[in-house]
């Protein structure tokens, strides 16, 4: 119980420390990362590195000017909620440590992803080396749970994803579904299919309730990593 409780502080706080990367990444595709205010310093963005989140205030507003630099504690909540429902999944050891890790780049590529429909490779690739590198580690010490079928799982949402790209669908969320199936397969092939299909329902009632509201149409688009990373979270949940 104490830990259902303290995870979602961290989460606040771990989500705090993620408001630069969430700013300087939620750029449009082909543009650098937003690393200067463009208020009191729209100058070009330099290469990016990791020196560069230096440049970047950690809080809602640039240091210099006080000109808002994203929504107030929208990072940090989206972070704590996450942390939540992988803690309210009850999972432990090495298994929870991936959880944890998708739960925090997930809950900037859903901020991203929502604000301007891109799921940089500068998070995506980070999740899935530090997903299988600790599900690998999780297996060394003999979990619950499965590391060939994590695997596979992976391979075979990457492949379905992939062709989805032929009719539309971004890499990026070709990218990050392997992540989030190989979580999940570990867990089994039930949880696999059941993050995928909430996924698919989640986004599709959101369109219907955009198409009813008249505040889109058939050609809009919609982000689909957010329904992606939701239904990841979801499914233990609903599968324990």
């Amino acid at each position: 119980m104490l830990h259902q409780f303290l995870m979602p502080l961290l989460g606040l706080l771990a989500g705090s420390a993620l408001r630069p990367i969430v700013v300087a990444l939620a750029v449009p595709a082909g543009q650098p990362p937003s690393v200067t205010c463009p208020t009191c310093s729209p100058l070009p963005s330099p290469a990016w590195s990791m020196q560069t989140l230096r440049l970047l205030s950690p809080g809602d507003r640039c240091r210099a000017c006080r000109t808002p630099r994203g929504a107030a504690w929208l990072p940090e909540l989206t972070t704590a909620a996450a942390f939540a429902a992988v803690a309210a999944s009850g999972t432990g050891g090495w298994y929870a440590a991936a959880q944890y890790w998708l739960a925090l780049l997930g809950s900037a590529l859903l901020l991203i992803d929502s604000a301007v429909q891109r799921l940089p490779d500068a998070l995506t690739l980070p999740a899935a080396v530090g997903t299988f590198t600790l599900l690998t580690v999780a297996a060394a010490h003999h979990e619950h749970g499965n590391l060939g079928r994590a695997v596979a799982a992976a391979a075979a949402a990457g492949v379905l994803f992939t062709l989805f790209t032929l009719g539309g669908m971004g890499m990026g969320d070709a990218k990050l579904v392997i992540s989030l199936s190989a979580l999940l397969g570990w867990r089994s092939w039930q949880a696999a299919f059941l993050g995928l299909v909430v996924s698919f329902l989640l986004a599709a009632a959101v369109a219907a309730f955009l198409l009813v509201g008249r505040r889109g149409t058939r050609k809009s688009t919609l982000a689909f990593g957010p329904f992606l990373i939701i239904g990841a979270l979801a499914a233990p949940l609903a599968h324990s």
